[in-house]
């Protein structure tokens, strides 16, 4: 074969794959095994990831093949919660969406425009539960590499404290030193 030869099978070979990749917020499977592989998920790779610091639990409510709410409590309160809503596009493809509720001020929780007194995740959270939602879906590990930097908002102290053998923080504990909350959130509305 030559060497066009060969590079007109790789190219076809590329666009057959390019045409089967899925459009963002969709995936190659149906709507009852998308919801399978979301429905009782404890998302572990994201909290190991994401976690302060402070005790969290996670739990999750499905609605059969329509969506799935995670709910992120400490110390009896519920600090963050999330859904993934599935649409089926045909037979063999659904879609996903993440809804993250707003506050009074229109901002999504664990925002990066919100400042938590002791936050539980790191911020923002949109991106990491998108990562692990589409993880999940596409059957393939949690991949932090892909997310943004993040607002480390105290998660840094309050894991230091943990991994180096100390018990863990409450959300209701005293709030960080006041010029670090004022040097990392100038100009951000603060919350809770």
């Amino acid at each position: 074969m030559t060497l066009r030869g060969i590079a007109a099978l790789a190219a076809v070979g590329l666009l057959a794959a390019c045409s089967r990749s899925e459009p963002p917020g969709q995936v190659a499977l149906s709507l009852h095994d998308a919801y399978a592989r979301l429905a009782d998920n404890p998302l572990a790779a994201f909290m190991e990831e994401r976690q302060c610091g402070v005790l969290i639990h996670i739990k999750a409510e499905g609605r059969q093949d329509q969506s799935v709410t995670w709910r992120i409590a400490s110390s009896g309160k519920e600090m963050l919660n999330f859904t993934v809503a599935l649409t089926p596009v045909d037979a063999g493809h659904t879609k996903f969406d993440v809804v993250i509720p707003r506050d009074h001020s229109g901002f999504e929780a664990y925002g990066e425009e919100l400042a938590y007194r002791r936050p539980a995740i790191m911020q923002p959270a949109r991106p990491a539960i998108e990562e692990q939602v589409a993880a999940l879906l596409q059957g393939r590990p949690y991949d932090a590499s892909k997310l943004p930097s993040q607002n480390e908002n105290g998660c840094r102290i309050q894991r230091g404290a943990i991994e180096s053998g100390g018990k863990p923080f409450s959300v209701n504990d005293l709030k960080m030193p006041n010029a670090y909350v004022i040097e990392r959130f100038k100009n951000k509305q603060a919350v809770k």
